[in-house]
This record gives C-alpha cells, structure tokens and sequence, in this order.
C-alpha cells in the first residue's frame, strides 16, 4: 500500500564557489539525522532575541571522508568553516510500501535552512558504527564572527542603519530584506560590538524584528509588519479538534504571570557638536618620543573618547587627517634641537581607518640617512557630546496592583527624542501589562501529506490561529505569530518532529490600527 514519506537533502558547498553541485557537495545518502531551529530565543516581542539558527547532523562516517584530519580524504583541505550548508525537504510517497520503493513527488524541494559550516566533530569506534557530527549556524551566526566599525550616520532611518551595518561587514544587498524603517535616528554609531549586538539595539529602537529567512537572508520586520498583509490573515489553523486536519501533540503553555510588564523604560539623548579641536595626544614624548628608523613604517591609533576627554563626550563626528607640522612633526633630536625632517614623514589615512571612536594613521620615515624623532604626534577632529539623558517611562499601576511591579528597561541609547521614547514605552506598556499566553506546540509531521505542505509552507512571523479549547482544555482559540521553529527528522523522514513557539497575536496587538490598513472600531489604538 501506498505510504508518504519527507525526503530531506543536505548540502555542503565543500569548494566554497557559490552552488552545491560539484561531486560531493549532496551529502544526503550519509545522513542518518538532521535538525534544525531558526527564530527568537523566546517566544515575546519585547523581549525575545533574535539569534542565530543552527542545524546538527549526524552523519555516517565508515571511511573516515568527514574526518578533517584525515588528508586521504576525497574532501582534504575543504572541510573548513564557514562553507555554505542548505537543507531543502519534498515529499515522496512509496507505492508499494514496505516492499519496493519507487518515488513519487508532489513538487520540487523546498529551501528549509541555509547557513554556515561551523565545525565537524568525528566519533569513531574501533568495533559498530563510525559517525560524526556536522554543526552548522544560521547567517546571523556567521555575522557575528564581525565586528563592525561604522562612521558616525546622521538622520538615517533604522532600515538604512542595518544596511550600513550589514555593508560594513560584507554582507551582499542581494542577500537582505528591509522593510522601510519607521524611526529615523538622528546619530548612531558602533565601534566594538560583535553584528548581533549591534543589530539588536536597531531592532529595539525600531520595535522591529530581524531574523534569518529560509534562504538565508537577513530580514527585517519594522514595527509595523506584523499589522499589515499578509501578516494580519492567519495562515493556518493547529487545532486540538479529533476531526482537525492539522493537529498537534502537545501544547504547553509559559506562566502566564511571566510574561507581564507594567514598567516600561527607555532613555534618549541629544548631542552637541563641538568645535575642531585635538582630540587625541600621543603621551610620550622627549627622551622616549616614538622614534622611526629610516625606512621605518608604524601604524598608531588615535582614539576618542579618551581618559582625558570630557565625561559626556561620545564620538567624534569628522576626523581630520593628520597635517605634516601641525600634527606631526619629526625632528633628528628628541629634543628638537636637531634638523627638521617632518618633509621625509609620509602620512597615511585609508578610507577605513576613521571610525566614530578611531582614527588609524600610519607614518613612514623615508629619509635613507636619519632617524626620527615624533616630536609631535595628535589627531583633530570634530567631538560630539552628549546633552543631559532623558530617561521616559510608561507605568500601568492596574497591572501592578494586581501583580507587583515588573520592569523593563531598554537597551537602546539612541532613541531620536523623549517622545518617541514615551511612545515605544506606551507601545508595550500597553500590550504586556496583562499576562499573554505564550505557547510552545508539538506536532509530528508525519501524519499525513497535508500536514509535511504545511509545515514546509509555514515560516517564521507567520500567523496561525490555535484551538486549544477542546481536548486540550485550554480555553485558548486565538492567532498567534510563530516566533521560532525546530524540526528534527529521523529514521530516513519516517520521524520528522515540529515545535513552535508562539507569540500572541490577539490580545494587546490586536488593538493596533495602521492609517488606510487598521480598522477604527475593531482597532483602537494607534501604532506609534
């Protein structure tokens, strides 16, 4: 009799050339297990992380190909991090099952993962079953192997913030989707934080989401996606109904109590731009004045704020390359009683080495005949300080009569005014003062050839209404975005297992009205 069966292929782009079609780059017939998660670390639009998805397989390994230390190996030299891993799924049905397999497939593979290779780790045995472990991260983990370093952007909407960040560290535009941003930042800058970080605090600003799309772009969601089409139509319907056509396992449920914030708290700041001025002194100087040898190159860095610049000082709005005897003068005595030589002093200052925080400067000593002494070494430039903060706050005390005082308290210091500030607090002060029902469901795919379309149609952010007032007893029939997914398939695709986080959709967000897209009356509130 005719059974379904999920057909997953797994594909490592081993020489690292931009497709997986070169001899070994299918890996599917070593597979013996795969899973995979994408989406926020917890199921809350306040204070969920978006974070990077990661996929484990275990992989046959008899031979020792998948072995990096084993040089005999068809794949020697290529097993290295970062090449590119896809995992697509379709699914065949077996006519005559379980005696002979001839497949049939009801479409072309869908795209489920994409990502990086992070690490291969051998498990071998003297005697039984040699395997190993492929690990692999989503396009957000890959990023974060980064640190980006951005000049100072002025009046850029959050959209263009993210694209700059995701320039800065090589990202293709191909490979990106941004929704237009709803908050426009009137300066921001990062010098230091890994990608994820600084991402997130442009997420937290916006009330936006980013995440990792199932071909590995990066997407973001501004704060009004969710409220918009398609997001505002469920997709599905997940019921706990014995006649169901899509049905789950389980259904668990977070402590509602958890999920509450009645204070809400975020600060913004202005800034005052200050006159040119140096910035930056190198401290040694007479006997130990740093010295070039003729020929001599060194790099120095120039960095500001510094232990001598003010306690409100943040950055530094334009640096001004280096000036030979204003900046830099070099002399063959330390003292400079010797011959001036500031002529023979090369300065160097490449399009990248001025950051909001840095200036690298690189000088030469051409001169064939003399040392150097740096008599004088500074960096000028254009300082910004920061105006006295505001610090805004949004409190429910209905909320905190009935359930204490529960805080949160942004991350984000560049919130453009206090009123956009007062309104980012309002915004989710409104929604979370009440505990939400944030859901955890299980299904197994594997019933039937509707549920395996469904499951690979659905996506992270997409909306599902749930039924959890029959069986389950949860008086729960509602919509709810998916905020993150984890699918582990086994035993050949017979066992292919699915667990959903849920945030509500209901509630608090369904308040939420959009000029030409909210309906006043069904939709009270205006998102900010």
């Amino acid at each position: 009799m005719p059974t379904q069966r999920l057909e997953t292929r797994l594909f490592v782009d081993w020489d690292n050339n931009g497709d997986y079609v070169g001899t070994y780059d299918n890996i599917t017939s070593d597979v013996l297990e795969v899973s995979f998660t994408r989406g926020r670390d917890y199921a809350s639009q306040l204070s969920g992380n978006s974070i990077s998805g990661t996929l484990t397989a275990r992989i046959s390994n008899p031979d020792g190909k998948y072995s990096p230390s084993n040089a005999s190996s068809v794949l020697a030299g290529n097993m290295l991090p970062a090449r590119p891993v896809q995992l697509d799924m379709r699914v065949g049905v077996i006519e005559n099952f379980p005696y002979t397999f001839p497949f049939s497939f009801d479409a072309e593979p869908t795209v489920t993962w994409t990502g990086y290779l992070e690490r291969i780790t051998p498990t071998p045995a003297v005697h039984g079953v040699k395997t190993c472990t492929v690990t692999a991260y989503g396009s957000l983990g890959y990023l974060n192997d980064f640190r980006p370093t951005l000049e100072t952007q002025i009046d850029k909407r959050t959209d263009e913030v993210i694209g700059a960040i995701l320039d800065d560290v090589g990202w293709s535009s191909s490979l990106r989707e941004l929704a237009t941003g709803q908050t426009t930042l009137t300066r921001y800058w990062t010098d230091g934080p890994k990608t994820l970080d600084a991402l997130r605090i442009i997420e937290e600003t916006e009330g936006g989401f980013i995440k990792e799309g199932k071909d590995g772009k990066i997407i973001f969601e501004n704060r009004h996606t969710r409220i918009q089409s398609p997001y505002d139509t469920p997709q599905a319907v997940f019921s706990d109904s014995s006649s169901a056509t899509n049905s789950y396992t389980t259904l668990n449920q977070e402590d509602p109590l958890s999920t509450i914030t009645n204070h809400v708290e975020a600060s913004s700041r202005t800034y005052s731009t200050q006159a040119l001025a140096v910035l930056w002194t190198h401290p040694e100087y007479g006997e130990n004045s740093p010295f070039l040898q003729p020929g001599e190159e060194r790099t120095y860095e120039a960095i500001y704020p510094n232990p001598s610049s003010p306690r409100n000082a943040l950055e530094v709005s334009e640096w001004t390359t280096p000036v030979a005897s204003t900046d830099i003068v070099a002399n063959t005595e330390w003292n400079g009683s010797g011959t001036d030589i500031t002529s023979s002093i090369t300065i160097t200052v490449g399009s990248s080495d001025k950051t909001a925080t840095r200036m690298l400067v690189t000088l030469k000593n051409t001169h064939t005949l003399y040392g150097a002494y740096l008599t004088t070494m500074q960096a000028r430039g254009t300082a910004v300080w920061s105006n006295d903060p505001v610090k805004v706050r949004s409190i429910d005390t209905v909320s905190q009569a009935k359930f204490g005082e529960r805080k949160y308290a942004s991350d984000s210091e560049f919130f453009p005014t206090s009123q956009n500030a007062q309104l980012w607090c309002d915004y989710y002060n409104s929604i979370f003062g009440s505990p939400l029902p944030i859901l955890s469901m299980q299904i197994n795919a594997n019933q039937s050839d509707a549920m395996q379309q469904q499951i690979m149609a659905r996506d992270i952010s997409d909306r599902i209404t749930v039924e959890a007032d029959n069986n389950a007893g949860l008086g729960i029939d509602a919509d709810f975005f998916i905020e993150s997914v984890r699918q582990s398939i086994k035993k050949g695709g017979y066992e292919h297992q699915v667990t959903y986080k849920l945030s509500p959709a209901s509630g608090g967000y369904s308040q939420f009205w959009v000029l030409d897209t909210g309906k006043i009356g069904a939709s009270t509130v205006p998102a900010y």
